[in-house]
């Protein structure tokens, strides 16, 4: 920001000054089966047999555990229905607890039993999942109260996983690594695994891949860039790395590239003050992408350090909110009691719409 003082925001500073001095202990919360997500909502076992006396939350949390719709229902006895129903059909449980952040006890495979906790930041109106990767010595603790604060994108779930400890701090890579790293690095590599692996459960959960973007700040970026790049199962929405880089030791290793993302959009954001990783390291990632064919753009902002700002924060939100929006025709194929549901969902009145065209009219502020 010109002309006045930056008002910085301190999500991930990451600074080995700062990141060193850190002793508050990492949870770890990681099961015999690799890492699982913490649950901060109570269960719907201890509610009454009688799902009729459970409240509306119980009753939709119960539906969305099971992947049934329920976002159509406006009376609670509409929900009571479709729970005993699930219930009737003994419809198990495909997705985790939900809540804000949302409770798990979904578990990935041995292979990433290091990685650390995993929360996921559910949204009612759920048109897009950003996975976001923390830098180094900080944790997805970082970011859960603060990233959709900064982002106002009340219609993205959040997915902020956490890196493994390596050396005694929370790295994707080594510490080492912070100071040049090979792309080809054995736990660069592995990193870039567990993010397919976070990716291939939304596309599980049914998100398109269209609706899946990849983003990280310094450290984290580094990995979400390559991971988004070369996922091969599907095309993604796109990739934000925020003051990050690809090696700082000045070469430019290209990038895997699959077949499904050679052409996804990346957004590529630091600032000219980072005296931790130089603006240069974060042009030159840009630069070999572009020389890959690939579209990345570049944003820089004065006197910003190794951290984030408001400026930042808006060109991020444009960046995924321009890729989010609806196509027409889904929407021409959704019915009015669907398109109100909608249109609440996203903050938008519906008074005054006696029509499914109303009802249209005022879903085209969505596409």
């Amino acid at each position: 920001m010109r002309g006045g003082r930056l008002r910085t925001c301190t999500l991930a500073r990451e600074s080995a000054a700062s990141t060193e001095k850190r002793s508050a202990p990492v949870m770890n919360l990681q099961g015999p089966q690799g890492p699982r997500v913490r649950s901060y909502s109570r269960a719907t076992a201890g509610l009454p047999e009688d799902v009729s006396e459970w409240p509306a939350g119980e009753l939709r949390k119960y539906l969305e555990q099971r992947s049934i719709r329920h976002k159509d229902c406006f009376e609670k006895i509409e929900l009571v229905d479709r729970v005993k129903d699930a219930i009737a059909r003994g419809v198990p449980k495909t997705l985790a607890d939900t809540a804000s952040p949302e409770a798990s006890n979904a578990k990935a495979p041995r292979r990433f039993a290091q990685f650390g906790e995993l929360v996921e930041i559910p949204s009612p109106a759920e048109d897009g999942v950003f996975i976001f990767l923390h830098g180094f010595g900080d944790s997805a603790r970082g970011f859960v109260s603060q990233l959709p604060n900064l982002l106002q994108l009340p219609s993205v779930r959040y997915v902020l996983p956490t890196a493994p400890s390596l050396g005694g701090m929370r790295s994707w890579f080594t510490q080492a690594a912070l100071g040049g790293a090979a792309p080809s690095s054995v736990a660069v590599q592995e990193s870039v695994n567990y993010v397919h692996h976070l990716i291939r459960q939304q596309l599980a959960r049914g998100v398109p891949g269209k609706k899946i973007f990849v983003g990280g700040f310094s450290q984290g970026g580094c990995i979400a860039v390559q991971a988004a790049l070369s996922f091969p199962d599907a095309t993604l929405g796109g990739a934000v790395a925020a003051s990050t880089f690809l090696s700082l030791g000045g070469g430019r290793s290209p990038v895997t590239l699959s077949d499904a993302n050679r052409r996804l959009p990346v957004l590529g954001c630091h600032g000219e003050a980072d005296g931790v990783v130089p603006m240069s390291a974060g042009r030159n990632l840009v630069e070999t992408l572009r020389s890959q064919g690939v579209p990345a753009e570049f944003k820089s902002y004065p006197s910003m350090g190794h951290t984030y700002c408001p400026e930042e924060a808006r060109d991020v939100t444009d960046f995924l909110s321009q890729r989010l929006k609806r196509d027409p025709r889904e929407l021409a194929a959704m019915s009015a009691k669907e398109l109100k549901a909608l249109l609440l969902e996203n903050g938008i009145s519906t008074l005054g719409c006696f029509e499914k065209a109303d009802l249209l009219e005022r879903a085209s502020a969505l596409v």
